[in-house]
């Protein structure tokens, strides 16, 4: 009775924000034929549709199996990249080929594949955790292993690099036009490097404050890896690192993901130029995507416990277990 009310309950959820969702697209569309490209009120029925977009596929992402998410999430990307292509070249040699209907499709296909990035960013990290959450377990460079708060540090610093490649080719007209594809993949690793920078600093981030980065790991000490066995180099010198942040700060960085990559993505036509320019709607786009990589870094715990919650089993009985031996 429980499960079949669950199932229910997902169903009703899923169909009502497929139906605001639908109406939130069709409005936009209707009357993107009476405003101004970036006009300020076409821009907020842009975003507003956006995000419902993220928080749609951010709540699908929980009350669906993630390998169903997975491969909704590579149909989607593949569809996307497709529509962008289409659409690039298309305007690039002016072909005027494209109805208005198809090209409405294809900018709503836009809007599906680039809001569904943002969850995946988060099945990304549960999956990352749920392989390397010990710290002695992997990363290891020889005799020696790598800070996850090191390699944070080596992201953002591949991230200013990036940032200042961006800064370079954006004056270059070439690049705003024909060679529009290099600049869009340019910003789109820089996003990650922030965005996994953040996620690996905080969550690393008692390690910084004592400076500890690298640390050199005797042969007895590298831990074999079992089939079904997780965690298992808990102790006591790592027992905070798998404990909660008193904060909840998880969701908040879920929807700090969603917003500041549709920054990024679509600067003034997410964010109305009245509002922001566009370099400033970018920069600041990066700018939370860095804080929202962190803040779930930090929350690291409870976003494993949500998706994993047999196996943070095993992390709450080796704790339990760990405290009893001090008693």
């Amino acid at each position: 009775m429980k499960r079949s009310y669950l199932v229910i309950t997902k169903i009703v959820v899923i169909f009502t924000l497929s139906l605001i969702i639908y109406f939130s697209l069709t409005e936009y569309l209707l009357n993107k034929q009476s405003y101004e490209w970036y006009s300020y009120e076409l821009s907020v029925m842009r975003a507003t549709s956006l995000i419902l977009l993220n928080i749609y596929f951010f709540i699908l992402v929980f009350i669906i199996k993630i390998s169903v998410f997975k491969k909704l999430y590579l149909i989607l990307i593949i569809f996307g990249i497709i529509a962008w292509n289409l659409s690039h070249f298309h305007s690039i040699l002016e072909l005027n080929l494209l109805s208005n209907t198809v090209d409405d499709f294809l900018e709503i296909i836009l809007f599906i594949s680039t809001s569904i990035v943002a969850p995946g960013l988060l099945i990304v990290i549960v999956y990352y955790i749920k392989k390397f959450s010990s710290k002695f377990e992997g990363n290891f460079i020889g005799k020696y292993h790598l800070h996850e708060g090191l390699f944070g540090i080596i992201l953002v610093g591949l991230a200013i690099l990036f940032f200042a490649i961006r800064t370079y080719v954006i004056q270059f007209d070439i690049f705003l036009k024909e060679f529009k594809v290099y600049l869009a993949i340019i910003m789109i690793f820089l996003y990650f490097f922030l965005f996994f920078g953040g996620f690996f600093i905080l969550r690393d981030f008692n390690d910084i404050i004592h400076l500890k980065f690298v640390k050199k790991i005797p042969p007895s000490q590298k831990i074999s890896k079992q089939d079904g066995v997780i965690f298992n180099s808990l102790s006591h010198d790592n027992l905070s690192f798998f404990k909660f942040s008193k904060l909840y700060l998880f969701p908040l960085g879920a929807f700090l993901t969603g917003i500041s990559f549709s920054m990024v993505i679509y600067s003034t036509k997410f964010i109305p130029r009245d509002v922001l320019s566009s370099r400033d709607t970018i920069n600041f786009g990066y700018l939370l995507g860095f804080l929202a990589g962190a803040l779930i870094g930090y929350d690291w715990v409870r976003v494993f416990k949500q998706f994993f919650p047999n196996q943070y089993e095993e992390i709450e009985l080796k704790i339990i277990e760990l405290q009893k031996n001090d008693v």
